[in-house]
């Protein structure tokens, strides 16, 4: 009995040792308990961050995007009255354009190409629309036979064709300017009309895959280089047939989505996703149409391309 007494009984320094560890394992164990509360605002502090750093790639999307779409300077050309058929490498270069224009513009005469029309110089691609614009009041084009034989340059040669065929050479037939519908018509058919070169062409259809299509055609205004001339020239010609429009799901479309689309700013859609994360989703048009009024004019056409 003394033995176990011996073995269970403890000093004064032994018991202040063993109330320090038990205070000890006390204070881990309360330690323990508070740690999903902290663990929650770990989470939600990243995903605050997340969230900020997908705005910032958008930022710098968008910074990138308008960088790329800013007219490139076009260099003041020094244009004189010219024939695009007989012009030579030198005098396309005293006219101000570049190495590699002039290069193209030989190679098309060299594998046949002539050009019929001053708009057959403004259909190259190396031929920018402003340098067109500087070019085409200067292009004296005599008139140009389409068939095998060359260039008929007066009324003497013609009548003596005619009169060696024992015919009557019918005069060459205008192609005619075809109708088309905006929400299914190629680039390649765009050309066709009037004053519409390649690159308002690309523009054009560029604009309608970022559209979702048009449900008007005053929506061409909208396109970068048409100006009220050009879309006179065009408005006969085209038209909006039915079409499904693709429409943006304004609560579940995800950032870079949203700023792409042409009737929405930068800042419209950090408005659009400040709401879904801190207030709930957008129920309607006349909610949203408030929220963006908040960021700047809201086109009113925007009611038909989103969806909640």
């Amino acid at each position: 009995m003394d033995s176990l007494r011996k073995w269970f009984s403890f000093s004064k320094g032994e018991r202040v040792a063993i109330i320090t560890i038990l205070a000890l394992i006390l204070l881990l164990i309360l330690a323990c308990l508070f740690r999903p509360s902290r663990k929650s605002l770990s989470d939600e502090s990243l995903h605050n961050l997340d969230s900020l750093l997908a705005l910032r790639r958008a930022a710098i999307e968008q910074q990138q995007q308008q960088q790329s779409e800013k007219p490139q300077e076009v260099a003041e050309l020094h244009p004189f009255p010219f024939n695009p058929n007989t012009l030579t490498e030198e005098e396309w270069l005293q006219m101000g354009l570049t190495d590699r224009q002039v290069r193209n513009i030989m190679n098309y005469k060299a594998k046949g190409g002539k050009f019929y029309s001053k708009n057959d110089l403004g259909k190259l691609y190396t031929i920018s629309e402003e340098e067109f614009a500087q070019l085409e009041p200067f292009i004296v084009l005599p008139e140009v036979s389409r068939g095998k034989n060359t260039e008929t340059s007066s009324k003497s040669s013609v009548s003596t064709l005619r009169q060696a065929q024992g015919s009557t050479i019918a005069p060459t037939e205008k192609k005619p300017i075809p109708i088309v519908d905006l929400n299914t018509v190629d680039s390649t058919t765009l050309v066709e009309l009037p004053q519409i070169g390649p690159y308002t062409a690309v523009r054009i259809i560029e604009f309608r895959e970022k559209l979702g299509g048009f449900v008007d055609k005053e929506q061409l205004r909208n396109v970068k280089g048409m100006d009220d001339a050009r879309f006179a020239a065009i408005q006969p010609y085209i038209n909006v047939g039915v079409v499904e429009i693709r429409k943006v799901d304004v609560n579940r479309a995800d950032f870079k989505t949203l700023v792409h689309h042409p009737y929405l700013s930068y800042e419209q859609v950090k408005r659009i996703v400040n709401q879904r994360e801190k207030r709930g989703m957008i129920k309607n048009w006349a909610q949203l149409e408030a929220l963006l009024k908040e960021e700047g004019e809201v086109n009113p056409l925007l009611e038909q391309y989103v969806k909640y």
